[in-house]
């Protein structure tokens, strides 16, 4: 507890210092226009703007996960991720106010302007010294712990050790004593000894499986998980997060932080597009609905249990859009493209995904998301689960109502390549994968592919 509540002081210190330069950054910029600030009605609309302004700068930061423990302490990391997050919220912010009314702003475009820039500089050089301040302190101390190959291992926490500009430390570990540790605490009752702390996988060809098993454990504990990698490696990560500790050639494999800020985002987004989509799409809904009816015996609506979040279980809506009991002799079996179950409106609604409209109440509920992982049965994720272990990752996310695997395959591709679609788009989760996802979602709709 004592680890985290300092954890938390540094951060809310770096937030606070970060706030400070802002403000200070904005002040300077308006003193660019002196010759104007006279005619202001009242400086209070000024100072309000410059408010709005620097918590929107803040926001874009943590965004970028600028407040991560494990970039405040990377000095090149520290700066780099907040001049990001900063750059591209002034951007958005220039960009809405030449949207506005002249008069409603009392801020002015060139402190938009000046004022960013001068505070990114700020944060060049504090930044840079925040990492060493930050490092300092047990809690947010780089640690790492160096699995593999023996002679391998101990070459790499050796040269992270002995490099008194890394600030971190390192120590070789096999896996077999990270999960006996691991054992010990849980029965101890202390907290995760593998809290804020770093992994490195040193495999080689001969240890493939090893560095597998090793690559399934870090992620699930450390906070961030690196590979050194061989050389026929490197053939397979090009254009992967390359980065360099101690002059050992690293590419970053792992992060369980990676996304989480965007997944609060992510369901602001999903509750507000839901509702809108409800309400845009009930007019489609209620002549699918007496379609359904009129076409085909039986119930309007088809509801079936799926695999959530961290496999729980729910309740996912569908329009019918097979006939009535179509699984009683057969039991559960995957529906095929001429599917002869599939009712004549059914086909129609599936290949314009009208079928799915229902999945935005389960979005609403909070049990899918609009973008994600197709959520699976309980009998076939067991199923996938026992043939490829790592389909058991897709519960990691919360499953969507379009997928990657939707907009680039088709309701009966293999479910091995649905599998290798899902891990990318888990691996690449972000706000620009989710608008990507989204406008080609649009485009299956609209060209009528959904039934391939």
């Amino acid at each position: 507890m004592t680890e985290k509540i300092e954890q938390r002081t540094v951060l809310a210190f770096s937030l606070l210092t970060d706030a400070l330069i802002l403000w200070a950054a904005m002040n300077v910029a308006a003193l660019t226009r002196t010759h104007t600030l006279v005619y202001l009605d009242s400086l209070w609309l000024l100072h309000r703007d410059q408010a709005v302004c620097v918590g929107l700068y803040l926001a874009a930061i943590f965004l970028a996960n600028g407040y991560h423990p494990g970039r405040i302490t990377d000095r090149f990391d520290s700066m780099y991720f907040a001049c990001i997050g900063l750059g591209c919220m002034a951007a958005v912010i220039l960009g809405a106010t030449r949207l506005m009314p002249e008069g409603v702003l009392a801020i002015s475009g060139r402190e938009l302007t000046i004022g960013p820039v001068l505070a990114g500089l700020a944060f060049v050089l504090w930044r840079y010294q925040l990492g060493s301040i930050a490092s300092r302190f047990a809690s947010l101390h780089r640690s790492y712990h160096v699995i593999g190959p023996e002679a391998q291992s101990r070459r790499i926490a050796e040269a992270i050790n002995e490099k008194s500009d890394v600030l971190a430390d390192a120590r070789c570990v096999t896996l077999a004593e990270l999960q006996a540790q691991l054992e010990q605490a849980e029965m101890e009752g202390r907290p995760d000894p593998f809290f804020g702390m770093e992994a490195i996988i040193a495999g080689v060809e001969a240890t493939r499986e090893e560095s597998l098993k090793a690559l399934e454990f870090c992620e699930n504990r450390f906070g961030r998980t690196y590979l050194y990698p061989t050389l026929d490696d490197l053939l397979f990560f090009r254009r992967s997060k390359l980065m360099a500790i101690a002059g050992i050639p690293l590419i970053e494999v792992a992060n369980r932080q990676f996304f989480a800020p965007y997944v609060y985002l992510k369901r602001g987004v999903d509750i507000a597009s839901a509702a809108a989509g409800l309400l845009l799409a009930l007019p489609i809904g209620v002549a699918a609905a007496i379609a359904i009816k009129c076409m085909s015996p039986g119930p309007i609506f088809y509801t079936q249990e799926r695999m959530g979040l961290q496999g729980r279980p729910f309740r996912l809506y569908k329009f019918r859009t097979m006939i009535p009991e179509a699984e009683a002799k057969t039991g559960p079996v995957w529906a095929s493209a001429n599917d002869d179950r599939i009712t004549p409106v059914g086909r129609f609604l599936r290949k314009h995904r009208i079928d799915e409209i229902p999945q935005l109440l389960n979005v609403l509920k909070g049990d899918m998301s609009l973008i994600g992982p197709r959520p699976e049965r309980p009998h076939f994720h067991r199923e996938f689960c026992a043939q490829w272990p790592l389909f058991e990752r897709r519960l990691a996310v919360r499953p969507g109502v379009t997928s990657l695997s939707h907009v680039l395959g088709s309701y009966d591709s293999d479910p091995a390549d649905r599998l290798r679609y899902d891990l990318i788009y888990i691996s690449s989760l972000s706000l620009l994968t989710d608008m990507k996802i989204l406008v080609a979602t649009i485009r299956v709709v609209l060209g009528a592919k959904g039934a391939q």
